[in-house]
């Protein structure tokens, strides 16, 4: 970004792709004038943020710095935009406005990379709690359908769709009904 006010980088909180900045920076840019570690924990706690969903911590290894180690916090967009406002001051509605325009860049790049893109094969991924538990190749010709959307088509088109339990009654009662009219 050409007038990048402070670095905006890619990195991953749970497992998932997340744009991030770092605490430390955005605590200088906003001038708080305040201790950065006081005032870090005090927002963690008085907004309620969750380590590893709003922000993930770390220490950096300083072998040259003995004694404490100290803290490190990046913290999602959303994190920083969150404490930018609450600082109530021009620095935070600019710095939150540069957060804005640096995920509308993303996702003209992103959309723009998809688009440009060309897949030589196709794996469908089945995935829980987003850890990838099975991956299936896939051909050109095989068709993917989630479980409501065929659901959904087998009704439009007439099929009985349920669960053996409630086809077992239904057949049962659908029986006697033919019985009880002849």
């Amino acid at each position: 970004m050409a007038n990048q006010l402070i670095p905006v980088f890619n990195g991953s909180i749970s497992n998932e792709t997340a744009l991030l900045c770092d605490a430390r920076n955005l605590h200088t840019f906003l001038e708080v004038g305040r201790d950065f570690s006081n005032w870090i924990r005090e927002r963690i706690s008085e907004y309620e943020l969750a380590a590893n969903l709003d922000y993930i911590i770390f220490t950096p290894n300083l072998a040259k710095t003995p004694g404490r180690r100290r803290k490190e916090y990046h913290l999602t967009l959303d994190t920083a935009k969150e404490l930018a406002m609450v600082e109530r001051n021009d620095k935070g509605r600019q710095i939150r406005r540069y957060f804005i325009e640096c995920e509308k860049r993303l996702r003209e790049n992103h959309c723009h990379s998809i688009s440009s893109t060309s897949y030589d094969s196709r794996t469908l991924c089945y995935k829980r709690a987003g850890i990838t538990i099975n991956e299936i190749p896939l051909n050109d010709s095989d068709l993917v359908i989630s479980l409501e959307s065929w659901l959904q088509l087998a009704q439009k088109n007439g099929w009985v769709v349920m669960q053996r339990e409630g086809l077992a009654n239904k057949l049962t009662n659908m029986i006697e009904n033919c019985i009880s009219v002849n």
